[in-house]
């Protein structure tokens, strides 16, 4: 008798300890560093919820309610529903920057919320709310989107960096410059006339072709190391193999060698991981310089870095905030540099993620379908 007691209160034990804690897992609290026009922010209630940050709207509105990117916040209790006026005071409640530790049970309690949002009037479905404690809590990145400030992230300091509308505005204007617009389908002709340098996400074009998928590039055209892996810390030591000759030579010598038509760039998938901001950019902008000094004559490309999956393991080092940051600092070399930018990121994602259906199998590589839609995006994205 007493040895089944002991048993069912294992049993009992190992479901109060077990269920709770997949429940719970979903929506973590983070303690992520945050500043708003520079200035540190404490105080705010943040959870990371699949990799992504998510804020409470109040606070947002909060701290930004004396710039221009300020917004009302209003809630009807009648049709269940949260009102937001882009460009009107804000009215604080007094709950704002309440930092709460909500319990195990209030965290298994929250989720998706049913309430539905209407921005200027219109009825939003494109962002993602969960209700946790009470309070709407959203993606920082896809407020900012749909309210016009910025939203950065600083990989050495592990913080998150929002500006407003007047702090943010000057940059984002310069870079739509040099992003590709639509275009005619330029066919298969343009497509041989590229040279494709990158990390391992480059590589699946040749690994890919070899499978028998014709629409995308031959390895003469993929410029990788021979193991496929290349960070941007390595911009002037790595070596790609040169196919034509058989040799390894470094990035600037085969540029100074085949002089190409035109380069596509898709680099930074690893780097985000490690680099802050600020040696991102200077080793991007470095790799390109080198680049154009030895190849001058060479149109330069900078694609974005593609979007992961949900169940790529490692959201803590590689995610899609993070990705989104980084494709901003690459849009902003490219202004910078002279070079064009290429948004393959909106071919990719879907709701902010790569489909389960779309990658290799790790979250993160694109399959051969998927680098298929990346070649007819850079066919119908061309440069002049």
């Amino acid at each position: 008798m007493k040895r089944i007691v002991l048993l069912l209160l294992a049993a009992l034990t190992a479901a109060a300890l077990t269920a709770p804690a997949h429940a719970a897992e979903a929506i973590q609290p983070t303690r992520q560093a945050l500043t708003v026009d520079g200035a540190a922010v404490q105080g705010c209630e943040i959870y990371n919820i699949e990799g992504s940050n998510y804020f409470k709207l109040r606070d947002v509105a909060y701290l930004l309610k004396d710039g221009a990117s300020r917004f009302s916040v209003a809630w009807d209790g009648q049709t269940r529903s949260v009102t937001v006026v882009s460009g009107a005071d804000y009215v604080p409640d007094g709950s704002e920057l309440q930092l709460r530790t909500l319990s195990r049970s209030e965290l298994r309690a929250a989720g998706r919320s049913s309430q539905r949002i209407y921005i200027n009037g219109k009825a939003d479905s494109t962002l993602t709310a969960y209700l946790i404690g009470g309070n709407n809590f959203f993606k920082l990145r896809d407020l900012g989107t749909a309210l016009g400030f910025g939203v950065d992230y600083d990989t050495k300091s592990n913080t998150v960096l929002v500006t407003s509308r007047s702090a943010a505005a000057q940059p984002g204007q310069a870079a739509t410059e040099a992003r590709l617009g639509e275009t005619p389908d330029a066919g298969r002709a343009y497509l041989d006339k590229i040279i494709f340098l990158g990390d391992s996400t480059t590589y699946g074009i040749r690994a890919y072709y070899d499978m028998g998928y014709k629409d995308l590039c031959p390895r003469q055209q993929v410029w990788t190391p021979t193991s496929g892996w290349m960070s941007l810390r390595q911009y002037d030591t790595a070596k790609i193999f040169y196919h034509e000759t058989g040799e390894e030579l470094l990035i600037k010598d085969a540029a100074a060698k085949a002089k190409p038509e035109i380069m596509v760039i898709t680099m930074g998938i690893d780097s985000i991981a490690v680099e802050s901001r600020e040696s991102f950019i200077d080793y991007y902008t470095a790799l390109v310089r080198d680049i154009q000094a030895a190849s001058p004559e060479t149109k330069i490309i900078l694609n974005s870095i593609y979007p992961v999956a949900k169940s790529y393991k490692y959201q803590r080092d590689i995610n899609n905030d993070k990705i989104c940051a980084a494709n901003e600092w690459i849009e902003g070399i490219a202004v910078s540099t002279g070079c064009r930018f290429l948004y393959t990121w909106e071919a990719l994602a879907e709701n902010g993620v790569l489909p389960e259906t779309a990658h290799n199998g790790d979250g993160l590589h694109p399959n051969g379908e998927t680098y298929g839609k990346v070649m007819q995006y850079i066919r119908t994205h061309a440069i002049a």
